[in-house]
């Protein structure tokens, strides 16, 4: 959709770092495919592999902040992988609102705020004579929130654990420098961290990674599931690699974007949203439908229940130009 201006104004999606359009990111897919050609279908286990995988893969594991690292070809096989590891030993707790693609089966994540399920979750696990599995997300990026887990060192050091977080909406925009949720989490001994994510949203490639331990992702190398699943595109893994400084200027333009958008509102009242995330949350409809009547595209779709009420949010990205900012902040300052 266009509005007056000529301008194709969208604030929605999840490319906050706008690498699907960015020119510099699309070179260099280009070059990755011309060396490496569209895909390699072949196992994970084959003796016949491409070295941009393991470069890949240690690449992201320095630039994230772990020991070690796998990609897949998807944000969902990557957290199914871990999850498929360890249902069947360990006791599966769920937060709220914990994304469907860790799901095994239809769990029922509690209706409640994190804080008070984490108090909870705490007391389930010291009693538990289980080896537990405690699985959430980093973040909601629909309200926005972002969870704090210091919780976790309050758990019995004698209970057996291990953590498997989605940070989907977070790796390469919230953390030191977009490293996203692993380098902050508590580092205990009786923890077995797993950070999975999907590369599509801020990173802007098709692709899934998981964080790990050595020890730990070494065990998912084994596992059937990573043996009989195919990799990522090599050609987008090639341009990961190479745009590293690439990701540091898109992040840098985010946050100019926000600070310039926060600054042209007369009031930010009925707008909910949290420092460097690029998320608005819009907590008046009839703010919404005067937006969309402008000719500007938001997030505005009944969301998890496909029967329930409407969210209405504002996604800014790295990719904004100046006057759209302005546009968008113009319609809602009519508002007031």
């Amino acid at each position: 959709m266009k509005n007056g201006t000529g301008l194709s104004l969208f604030f929605g999606g999840t490319a906050y770092l706008g690498m699907p359009h960015n020119q510099a990111f699309k070179k260099l897919v280009f070059e990755g495919i011309e060396i490496y050609g569209l895909n390699h279908g072949a196992s994970r286990s084959n003796n016949i592999t491409l070295d941009i995988f393991s470069i890949a893969e240690n690449e992201a594991a320095r630039r994230f902040g772990a020991e070690d690292s796998i990609f897949l070809s998807s944000g969902y096989l990557a957290a199914q992988l871990v999850v498929q590891q360890y249902h069947d030993t360990h006791l599966l707790i769920y937060a709220p609102d914990t994304h469907p693609a860790l799901w095994i089966g239809r769990p029922k994540a509690p209706k409640i705020k994190f804080e008070v399920w984490a108090e909870q979750a705490i007391n389930q696990i010291n009693e538990s004579d289980q080896p537990v599995m405690i699985i959430s997300n980093s973040l909601n990026n629909l309200i926005p929130e972002i969870y704090r887990f210091d919780w976790l060192k309050r758990i019995d050091p004698k209970k057996e654990i291990v953590l498997l977080i989605d940070d989907s909406h977070g790796v390469g925009i919230t953390g030191d420098e977009g490293k996203g949720v692993y380098s902050n989490l508590p580092k205990l001994p009786n923890i077995q961290i797993f950070v999975t994510a999907s590369m599509a949203k801020a990173m802007g490639f098709d692709a899934g990674i998981i964080l790990g331990s050595n020890a730990g992702i070494t065990s998912l190398r084994n596992s059937p599931v990573y043996v009989g699943s195919s990799p990522p595109s090599p050609g987008m893994l090639y341009a990961f690699v190479h745009a590293e400084l690439i990701y540091k200027q898109q992040l840098k333009n985010l946050h100019s974007n926000l600070i310039r958008f926060t600054d042209l509102l007369i009031s930010t009242k009925k707008l909910f949203f949290i420092p460097n995330f690029p998320v608005f949350l819009l907590e008046d409809d009839e703010i919404a439908v005067d937006i969309i009547k402008n000719g500007i595209n938001i997030s505005s779709f009944p969301y998890p229940d496909p029967r329930g009420k409407s969210i209405h949010r504002i996604v800014l990205n790295s990719g904004h130009k100046k006057e759209e900012l302005e546009i968008l902040a113009r319609a809602i300052n009519k508002v007031y």
